[in-house]
């Protein structure tokens, strides 16, 4: 695919960034200009060399764009009230929480909450992608949804998003529009994700009858997981696309959720 074909101004980049590949959206002009994944070779070991090579092997990821947004993926994590992070003990927090961190602790705001989330990123990740990406919003991979969830869910009922992406299930909670947890499990099979998302509901206390699940993500896997969870969930269904998305292009349905909720980011 030449992803450079017709690009034209003024346009975003948006980055979703794994151990295994980079998610990519350009967007701008009211259609969706290119998406797709690059994957990394990891071949090494050396991860932030692998994403380096990606990048630059990659021209149309640096041209100039209006904004730049970039989640990235971390499995040590912490949601924490800002107020925590203002003070500046984040580190302490992670450094109490997980045993073993990976190298440098990236921290960003949850928009639309009072929380923020710290998370561990591999040592000189976060500083190459600050230079080559001068003024990028990097973002834990959770806070876009967390933030697309509180935006979207303000009812009084509650109500829990899971968005299947890959062998990921990202699950949120919001209640009145108040972000309640939100977390990353990793599944093999449906069964997993069913036994997460139970799980979660039950933690949190919400009801079969009055409090709702909604379903974003792999259309195959969504489907299987809606016909199971309809035996104890009576409210099971599939996000309907936010009217505010439709400016991203005419292709947006076809997108990966986690891209087009860190492209409406900056709109919170």
């Amino acid at each position: 695919m030449d992803s450079t074909q017709n690009i034209s101004q003024p346009r975003a980049l948006v980055l979703d960034i794994t151990s295994e590949n980079i998610g990519y959206l350009t967007h701008g002009n009211g259609e969706a200009i290119a998406s797709g994944k690059i994957k990394l070779d990891t071949h090494t070991g050396e991860y932030r060399k692998a994403l380096e090579n990606a990048v630059y092997d990659n021209a149309f990821l640096l041209e100039p764009y209006r904004s730049t947004a970039i989640a990235l993926h971390s499995q040590h994590f912490q949601l924490l009230p800002q107020e925590l992070i203002d003070a500046g003990l984040t580190n302490k927090v992670m450094e109490a929480s997980f045993s073993k961190l990976q190298g440098e602790v990236l921290t960003c705001s949850v928009a639309g909450t009072d929380a923020g989330i710290a998370c561990d990123v591999e040592d000189g990740v976060v500083g190459f992608l600050r230079r080559t990406f001068p003024g990028a919003c990097i973002l834990h991979h959770l806070a876009p949804l967390c933030a697309y969830c509180v935006n979207a869910y303000k009812e009084d009922n509650a109500c829990l998003h899971v968005c299947v992406d890959g062998k990921e299930a990202h699950i949120v909670v919001v209640r009145q529009g108040k972000l309640l947890m939100a977390n990353t499990y990793h599944h093999r099979t449906p069964d997993d994700v069913i036994y997460f998302v139970l799980n979660v509901w039950k933690t949190c206390g919400l009801d079969s009858h009055r409090d709702k699940l909604m379903l974003t993500g792999d259309n195959n896997l969504r489907s299987t997981l809606a016909t199971k969870l309809r035996e104890w969930i009576a409210c099971v269904m599939p996000e309907v696309m936010p009217a505010q998305a439709l400016h991203l292009g005419r292709d947006i349905f076809s997108l990966p959720f986690n891209l087009i909720a860190t492209a409406l980011y900056e709109n919170y």
